[in-house]
């Protein structure tokens, strides 16, 4: 995937941009909350509609966290199923057993191991990200299914935090192999749990250019 194709998502003639929608906890928006926006696009939608997520600026001030674990299907901040996404500048966070928060976590409760707490979960086809952050520690970035391109991302967690069956492009991305408070019990990050299951598995996750970093020493898978 190089670029995303509006022609694609046009239907029969129809304009190729629809309408905005703006998502505010504060007075000003359409809605209140993500999941309402996007509630309210059709289900035989066939333009773009822009979700704009205030403040909307970039990834550092513009971010959705959850912070549960359940089953990994249950529990994921974000699960994207639709075909034909496109994201910008914004973080999708799993704050349950980040490694950054762990540190004040342990001393208020005791934390039994580290459990999957899934940040993103994308199954639709052709979906793309561009300048995302995605944070977490175990089992983070779910990349399940189908085509998709990251391109100038921040992915940051400890134990095969980039997982799935998705053919996909890392572009020009940021890997932070973390495990923060957890480093005496991480010595080693492992960055992908890819999940192609034989020699005729068409999935697989390519990693082109971009930054590898952290506190622990990583390992490819």
């Amino acid at each position: 995937i190089s670029k995303a194709n509006a022609d694609e998502c046009t239907g029969n003639g129809g304009s190729k941009f629809g309408y905005p929608i703006v998502v505010y906890k504060s007075d000003g928006g359409n809605f209140t909350s993500v999941q309402s926006a996007i509630d309210s696009i059709p289900q035989e939608n066939h333009q773009w509609v822009k979700v704009q997520i205030n403040p909307g600026q970039d990834r550092s001030v513009t971010t959705i966290t959850f912070d549960a674990h359940n089953r990994t299907d249950e529990s994921a901040t974000f699960t994207s199923m639709a075909d034909n996404i496109v994201a910008k500048g914004i973080t999708f966070k799993s704050s349950y057993n980040h490694p950054l928060l762990l540190k004040n976590a342990l001393s208020e409760r005791k934390v039994l191991g580290v459990l999957q707490a899934v940040a993103t979960r994308i199954l639709g086809d052709k979906s793309a990200f561009f300048e995302c952050g995605f944070l977490g520690l175990q089992d983070m970035l779910w990349d399940a299914s189908g085509r998709h391109y990251f391109a100038k991302c921040h992915i940051e967690g400890a134990a095969g935090f980039i997982f799935g069956s998705g053919q996909s492009i890392y572009h020009a991305c940021e890997i932070n192999v973390t495990a923060g408070a957890l480093s005496s019990q991480y010595p080693y990050g492992y960055i992908t749990a890819q999940g192609q299951g034989s020699s005729d598995d068409t999935s697989g996750f390519v990693f082109k250019g971009g930054t590898l970093f952290g506190d622990v020493r990583p390992y490819l898978g």
